[in-house]
C-alpha cells in the first residue's frame, strides 16, 4: 500500500502510515493504528510502573512485603514465591457477549493476583522491582547482575556505586548517566572506558580528567587543558569537592560548557545499519525507536534488546514478531499484551508466565487455549476468539491496547508520567488512575539541616530525617551511604533518591527528531537535541568524527 495520513484520534495531530509499515501489518494480521506513535507509546509506558515503595501484606499469606502496589491496588497482590508457587488456582471467566470484552478483562484483572516483584534470584533486594540475578540493592528498578547497589535505574553488571542511570560494567562510581566500564567515575555523561575522573561528558578511555568533554585517551586534563601529573593533582586540591556549593557551582559552570564548547553528535547510534532513532547499538533496519540493542526491523519501539520483527512496543527482551506489547521477555507472536515470560501466540495477556495459545488471561501460567483464564479445546479456543474479535471490531475495539484504567497503577507513578507528563485532570479525561503520595507527618520527625561538607559530617545523623529541597518528601541515609560519600569527596545530597533518578531520566529525553542543521559544513540532519537546551555544536556524523575522534 501507499503512505496513508490518517487523524489521531487522541491529540488530533495527522500521522502517516508507511508503506513497510502496512507490510508489517499483514504480515502479523494486525488492524492499523489509530492513534500517533507519541500516543501510543505513551498508553504503553502508563503500563510500566515507576512507584514508590510500600510497605503491605500478602494478599494469601498475610506476609509483610515490600511492593511497588499499595494496599489500594485494584487488584491482590502475593508475594512472588507465593505467586509462583501452587497454592492458588487463578479466577475464571465465561466470555460474555453482551459485554464489552474490556470491561470483562478488567473484572478478571481485579480478582487477578499480581506477584509483589518482578525478578528473581535475587539476595537482598526487597526495596526493589524488575530486579534480576542482584545482590544487596536498594531502591533500585530495572537491574541485572549487579551488586551493592542504590539508588539505580537501568544498570547492568555494576558494583558498589550510588545514583547510575542506564549504566553497564561500572563500580566505585556516582551520578553517571549513559556511561559504560567507569571506574571511581562521578557526574558523569556518556563516557565509556574512563576512571578516577569527574564532570565528563562523552569521553572515551581517560583517566585522572576533571571537567571535560570529547576526550579521547588523554589523562590529567582540566577544562579540556592538558596537565603534569603534579599540576592536576595540585590544582584539585583547589576545589573542595565535599562541598554541596562547589558541586553545585561546577555543575553549572560545566553545563554552560557542555552547551557553548562542546561538540554533540546528532544521535547516540552505535554501530547501527538503515535506522533512525537514538540511543540505537547494533541495529538494523529500525525506523523510530529509542535504547534499543542488537535488534532488526523494530520500529516504534522503546528499550529493549535481541528482539526481530518487534512494532510498537516498549520493554521486550528475546521476542520476535510481536506488536503493541510491554514489558516481555522471550515472546514470539504476542500482540496488545504486557508483563509477560516465555509465551507465544497469545492476544491481551497480562501477567501470564510460559503460556500459548491465550486470549484476554491475566496471570496464567503454563496453559494453552484459555479465554479470560477459562480452558477450552483447541477448536472451541479458536471459533470463540473469532467471535471475540468480530464482536470487538464491531465496536472498534481490537487492535488496542488495554485501556488506561487497567494500568497497574498511577500514570503519574509510571514512565509515562516522566516522559509524556499530564496533570491529573488530563489523566481523568483519559480514563486513567492518579496515585496520590499520601503527606508525611514530619511535625515528630527530628528533621536535620543539610551540613555543606560532607567532611565535617558525623555519623549520627544515620537514620536522621532530611527534606527534599525539591517535593519536601522526607528520606534518610545509610551507615555505609554516608562512608562512600566521606571516602569518595562527594557532599550530601539534597534530593530525595527517586527525584534524583528521575532527574538524570530526563536528561537522557532525547526522543524527539528536530530538523538542524550541521553547526560546521551545514548540511540537513536531524537531531534529537531539543532546542531549548541551546547547545551551539550539533553536527552530522562526518563533521563529529572529524572535530572528536
Amino acid at each position: 500500500m501507499n503512505q496513508q495520513t490518517k487523524t489521531c484520534q487522541n491529540c488530533k495531530q495527522n500521522f502517516a502510515i508507511e508503506p513497510e509499515d502496512f507490510e508489517f501489518y499483514e504480515k502479523i494480521k494486525a488492524v492499523p493504528p489509530k492513534n500517533c506513535s507519541d500516543c501510543r507509546q505513551q498508553k504503553r509506558l502508563a503500563f510500566w510502573p515507576f512507584a514508590k515503595f510500600n510497605k503491605r501484606k500478602c494478599d494469601l499469606s498475610g506476609e509483610s512485603i515490600i511492593s511497588i502496589y499499595p494496599s489500594s491496588a485494584h487488584f491482590p497482590v502475593y508475594k512472588s514465591s507465593n505467586w509462583h508457587s501452587d497454592a492458588w488456582e487463578p479466577p475464571f471467566m465465561e466470555y460474555d457477549s453482551s459485554k464489552n470484552f474490556f470491561e470483562q478483562l478488567y473484572e478478571l484483572q481485579k480478582k487477578s493476583p499480581k506477584p509483589h516483584q518482578f525478578g528473581t534470584n535475587n539476595q537482598n533486594c526487597d526495596y526493589c522491582d524488575d530486579v534480576w540475578d542482584s545482590k544487596n540493592c536498594y531502591l533500585c528498578r530495572s537491574l541485572a547482575n549487579c551488586e551493592n547497589l542504590s539508588y539505580s535505574y537501568r544498570t547492568l553488571n555494576c558494583r558498589d556505586s550510588y545514583d547510575l542511570t542506564y549504566c553497564y560494567d561500572s563500580e566505585l562510581s556516582y551520578d553517571c548517566t549513559y556511561c559504560f566500564k567507569l571506574y571511581n567515575v562521578k557526574y558523569a555523561f556518556d563516557t565509556r572506558d574512563s576512571f578516577d575522573s569527574a564532570f565528563l561528558y562523552d569521553c572515551r578511555n581517560v583517566r585522572n580528567c576533571f571537567m571535560c568533554w570529547n576526550l579521547r585517551n588523554k589523562e590529567y586534563h582540566i577544562l579540556n587543558q592538558p596537565h603534569s601529573k603534579e599540576e592536576y593533582f595540585q590544582k584539585l586540591k583547589e576545589y573542595n569537592l565535599n562541598s554541596w556549593n562547589t558541586v553545585q557551582f561546577l555543575r553549572k559552570n560545566f553545563e554552560k560548557k557542555i552547551k557553548e564548547e562542546a561538540v554533540h553528535k546528532n544521535n547516540f547510534n552505535t554501530k547501527t545499519i538503515n535506522s533512525s532513532g537514538n540511543y540505537l547499538s547494533e541495529c538494523k533496519n529500525c525506523k523510530n525507536s529509542y535504547f534499543l540493542e542488537k535488534s532488526e526491523n523494530c520500529f516504534y519501539y522503546f528499550r529493549g534488546a535481541m528482539n526481530k520483527d518487534v512494532f510498537d512496543s516498549a520493554g521486550v527482551y528475546k521476542g520476535e514478531l510481536a506488536y503493541n506489547v510491554n514489558q516481555m521477555t522471550e515472546i514470539y507472536n504476542m500482540k496488545y499484551s504486557n508483563y509477560c515470560v516465555n509465551c507465544r501466540d497469545g492476544e491481551y495477556l497480562d501477567s501470564c508466565v510460559g503460556c500459548e495459545n491465550c486470549f484476554g488471561c491475566v496471570g496464567l501460567k503454563n496453559k494453552s487455549y484459555c479465554i479470560l483464564n477459562k480452558q477450552y479445546s483447541k477448536e472451541d479456543y479458536y471459533d470463540l476468539v473469532a467471535k471475540i474479535k468480530q464482536e470487538m471490531e464491531k465496536d472498534d475495539l481490537y487492535s488496542e491496547f488495554f485501556p488506561y484504567k487497567m494500568a497497574h497503577g498511577g500514570h503519574n507513578l509510571s514512565l509515562a508520567g516522566i516522559f509524556f507528563p499530564k496533570t491529573k485532570d488530563e489523566v481523568v479525561k483519559l480514563g486513567g488512575n492518579w496515585e496520590e503520595l499520601e503527606d508525611t507527618d514530619i511535625s515528630n520527625m527530628n528533621i536535620n539541616q543539610f551540613v555543606d561538607d560532607i567532611s565535617t559530617t558525623e555519623n549520627e545523623i544515620v537514620g536522621k530525617v532530611f527534606l527534599c529541597e525539591e517535593t519536601g518528601r522526607p528520606f534518610n541515609l545509610k551507615k555505609e551511604e554516608i562512608e562512600f560519600y566521606k571516602k569518595h569527596f562527594i557532599p550530601l545530597p539534597h534530593h530525595y533518591p527517586d527525584t534524583r533518578t528521575k532527574k538524570r531520566i530526563k536528561n537522557l529525553f532525547c526522543v524527539k527528531p528536530v530538523d538542524a542543521k550541521c553547526a560546521f559544513c551545514q548540511k540537513d540532519i536531524i537531531s534529537y537535541y531539543p532546542k531549548e537546551w541551546e547547545y551551539k555544536k550539533i553536527t552530522c556524523n562526518e563533521c563529529y568524527l572529524k572535530e572528536v575522534v
